[in-house]
């Protein structure tokens, strides 16, 4: 009986410690949990904000380039019989049509309800310089959507003598939508391309475009 007595409250004492140790680590756990998610976050923030305008980029290029869009598509200078410029008329049918394409284009790169994960590495997080970009590294979802606006501009610049460079800008506002840990982001890329481009010679009117 004396025996086994001793044997209960080694057991008991190891099991006593064992609770201890769990408890500890469970503690230490949840405070470096507290501390590192907020900065985790704000990381996989950052890296979701480059992947969607990456998703934009890549969506408007692809778009475009399939587009085979000329300048003489959208745009015709009109000249008099004395052959000087008297403006420029773009057929506003055709490029409403090609921002639609541009919006749709832009809008199924994110889809309805498009996920995306980011890699943050645990060493950035903690804030301490000699860690930054050190792993491990933690693996964080986010959610994205996205709505775009479009809108056309031209630019006229000198190209020479009596020669002037007219470019058709395709300008995009897209908004995306951040959703992370319950958190949701909004905020803003701002595009532009160019879709048309030539040189007109001759005197441009200072009021020239016509839509």
């Amino acid at each position: 009986m004396r025996y086994g007595r001793v044997r209960f409250r080694r057991y008991g004492g190891l099991t006593f410690k064992i609770v201890c140790a769990l408890v500890i680590f469970a503690v230490a756990f949840l405070l470096t949990d507290a501390k590192l998610r907020p900065a985790v976050l704000d990381i996989a923030a950052v890296e979701a904000k480059a992947v969607a305008e990456q998703k934009v980029n890549s969506a408007v290029e692809k778009a475009i380039s399939g587009s085979d869009v000329n300048y003489s598509d959208i745009v015709a200078v009109n000249y008099s019989s004395d052959n000087n410029i008297t403006g420029i008329t773009t057929d506003i049918v055709k490029m409403n049509l090609f921002k639609s394409e541009i919006s749709k284009a832009v809008d199924k790169a994110f889809g309805k309800s498009e996920y995306t994960t980011v890699s943050v590495p645990l060493g950035s997080a903690t804030g301490v310089t000699l860690f930054s970009g050190s792993g491990p590294y933690v693996d964080v979802k986010v959610g994205m959507t996205a709505a775009t606006q479009t809108d056309f501009e031209n630019i006229f610049e000198a190209a020479g003598v009596n020669q002037t460079q007219h470019s058709v800008m395709l300008n995009l506002e897209t908004t995306v939508m951040l959703t992370l840990s319950g958190k949701r982001i909004t905020y803003n890329v701002a595009t532009s391309f160019c879709v048309a481009q030539t040189v007109i010679v001759g005197s441009v009117p200072n009021v020239t475009v016509n839509k």
